[in-house]
């Protein structure tokens, strides 16, 4: 959650005492600026740790605004685990013919390896998946899924960086809504 603390809201009064209702409007525009902001640092971060496109990031995070009612912004990730497709697999295609060497997945960057007994297939429906048989018979068979994107951003690097970074945000996002608000009076 990303809120104004007492200090930026006491140089907020100061520097916009004689413009009304101008403060919450500036509040609520440089909070909700730096919440999407902060929603970019977390995809960008989240790829520096993990192989994962930054659509299928971004595509989970969800922005709750803030409001002149509710001056506070919430950036919120929700999803289900990752099919290992998602992530980098070698092969990433299905081959033509049956490989000797096992399936490599690396979800982690610099880490990952061989998985025995899984395959690369394509379904019906064109999906292209990691697979296992479930049991000594060809079928059936069950997708192999790596971690989801909450689980991704819950990460201790991840999250400590898209905090701290979000807080710098917001300081500099509040002085340049200060300044813009300041600017239009002037005119």
């Amino acid at each position: 959650m990303i809120t104004v603390n007492a200090d930026q809201l006491a140089r907020a009064e100061v520097l916009l005492r004689d413009i009304p209702d101008a403060i919450p409007k500036v509040i609520v525009s440089a909070i909700n600026k730096a919440a999407q902001a902060a929603k970019q640092d977390a995809v960008k971060k989240v790829r520096e740790r993990y192989y994962v496109k930054a659509k299928d990031v971004s595509a989970t995070i969800e922005i709750e605004k803030a409001t002149l009612e509710n001056q506070a912004a919430v950036v919120l990730s929700t999803g289900s685990p990752l099919a290992l497709s998602k992530f980098r697999v070698t092969p990433a295609r299905p081959p033509r013919r049956r490989r000797k060497n096992p399936i490599i997945v690396r979800v982690v960057r610099g880490e990952g390896g061989p998985i025995r007994g899984a395959f690369v297939a394509q379904m019906k429906s064109g999906h292209i998946g990691v697979f296992r048989r479930a049991g000594p018979t060809r079928l059936p068979i069950i997708q192999l899924y790596g971690p989801s994107v909450p689980q991704m951003l819950g990460h201790p690097s991840v999250t400590e960086f898209v905090e701290e970074r979000a807080r710098e945000l917001l300081e500099e996002k509040l002085e340049d809504e200060i300044t813009r608000m300041l600017g239009r009076v002037g005119r």
